[in-house]
């Protein structure tokens, strides 16, 4: 009994492996793609509103504080300038370590779909290994 199988039925059944191994590559960096779309898509409108209403915050805090500022320099004709700088000191330290904070959390995420790659490195290594064994 012959048990070898021809040349054609061979390539047939490759051309289905590599045919199930595509498509389930696809729905996996689908999936992966799908996700971070839906996380960014309610975060980033919320992330708008945010600003919108930091920036009202903001605006009427930053006249308290240097009106604040101001009437301990009260006697001073720069009493207003020296409020005004003191109070924009404390906020551009502040957004440089929210921004820092920001920066850190989104390259920690990453944009790149990281556990497709990884399956794909790996498939890469295995592709590799039957290459030289066969």
């Amino acid at each position: 009994m012959n048990h070898e199988k021809s040349l054609g039925t061979v390539i047939s059944e490759t051309k289905a492996e590599v045919k199930e191994f595509v498509s389930t590559r696809v729905q996996m960096l689908k999936a992966e793609i799908t996700a971070k779309v839906a996380t960014w898509k309610y975060a980033v409108p919320l992330l708008g509103v945010a600003l919108a209403l930091l920036l009202a915050g903001w605006i009427t805090l930053t006249f308290a504080l240097v009106a604040l500022i101001r009437a301990w320099f009260a006697p001073s004709p720069y009493a207003w300038v020296w409020g005004g700088l003191i109070i924009a000191g404390l906020y551009l330290i502040s957004a440089v370590v929210v921004g820092w904070f920001a920066y850190s959390e989104i390259t920690a995420v990453g944009v790149a779909p990281a556990r497709t790659l990884e399956v794909l490195k790996q498939d890469q290594v295995w592709i590799r290994n039957e290459a030289r064994t066969a």
